[in-house]
């Protein structure tokens, strides 16, 4: 096991690994153990040389309201075992195999946020799906296959006289956090802490990421937060103003931050994971002629985890019908149990 926060092997390791993501990056884990305390490891395996080869981070997750467990990675829509360029294929099952040794030495189950068949008694549960866009250096290229209402929406939006501004500071994160309030109470969600949506600023100002803000004059009417690492742009959460949406302010934001990200060489932009229910938001981001990929969860434990009952109905229903503090004092009670 290494720490992959302190150890300065492991940012090492991810800087030749292409399979490495922003969610594997140190300063992501850093926020999750400042925000909830988790405890952090990495799961390694080396090579020949005494490298690491292969590993994946894991965090311990300790709940009175949700059990003991191990999660990777907790608010991390996908985190696939990271790898190096060089390294034998037989490192992953190695991996694994570290893997249910972990969970064995513990006495926890795992749940990781990615297909990891090769570990032994893992199994996997369909719940969600993902949608990658490659990006080439020239945005007109990627805009070509954008669908009709997408490019109607976007020449809409301009119509509409909105702009997009993309920032680093802590007023684009509390402009974002506003309509993050209204749109997670319209959706009967809990509201991540405030001191959370702060604590980017810490990402930004080492490169991992931006705010992109839609304003409608001077107003702020629709936000999203980006994370950028490896050569990907990748979507964390998005917030609008529900009054505002008929302008359609969304269309111009992905359009903009896409074309951001042609323009400064990154090579894919990840929609991030959507629920294979949700078809209305499957459809949008397929609009964009991103490619829709499966993203199974693997669990390393005896059971899976149940699917959403009553009890998560009664939440959503109870934070629709209240003020939005209803909502964020959910957040600020709940989040750490349920990473």
């Amino acid at each position: 096991m290494v720490d992959p926060i302190a150890d300065p092997e492991w940012l090492t390791f991810l800087e030749r690994s292409p399979a490495a993501t922003v969610f594997h990056h140190p300063h992501w884990l850093e926020l999750l153990r400042s925000q909830y305390g988790y405890e952090l490891q990495a799961c390694c395996v080396r090579d020949g040389g005494g490298s690491i080869g292969a590993g994946i981070p894991i965090a311990r997750i300790e709940s009175h309201l949700t059990g003991r467990r191990l999660v990777s990675l907790p608010f991390s829509d996908v985190c696939l075992p990271a790898f190096a360029p060089d390294t034998d294929p037989t490192a992953l099952v190695a991996l694994g195999e570290a893997m249910a040794e972990q969970c064995r030495h513990t006495g926890l189950g795992l749940t990781v946020h990615a297909p990891v068949p090769y570990a032994p008694g893992a199994h996997g549960q369909r719940r969600f799906v993902r949608h990658l866009l490659p990006l080439t250096e020239d945005p007109a290229e990627v805009e070509r296959y954008y669908s009709k209402s997408s490019a109607r929406n976007i020449r809409k939006a301009r119509r509409e006289g909105l702009r997009v501004e993309c920032s680093t500071d802590s007023p684009a994160l509390d402009a974002f956090y506003s309509l993050h309030l209204q749109t997670r109470r319209r959706l009967g969600v809990p509201t991540q802490p405030k001191r959370f949506i702060r604590r980017f600023e810490q990402l930004f100002d080492a490169g991992l990421g931006f705010v992109g803000t839609v304003f409608d004059g001077t107003q702020p009417i629709a936000a999203g937060v980006f994370l950028t690492y490896n050569g990907t742009v990748t979507y964390k959460y998005g917030a609008s103003a529900g009054g505002a949406l008929g302008k359609r302010p969304n269309n111009l934001l992905f359009a903009e931050v896409i074309r951001r990200g042609c323009e400064e060489g990154f090579r894919r932009f990840d929609f991030g994971r959507t629920e294979i229910e949700n078809e209305g938001l499957r459809a949008f981001k397929r609009s964009w002629g991103a490619t829709e990929v499966d993203l199974p969860y693997t669990y390393l434990a005896e059971l899976e985890p149940s699917p959403p009952g009553l009890r998560d109905r009664v939440v959503s229903t109870t934070i629709r019908r209240s003020p939005t503090a209803v909502g964020r004092l959910a957040g600020e009670a709940l989040y750490r149990h349920y990473g």
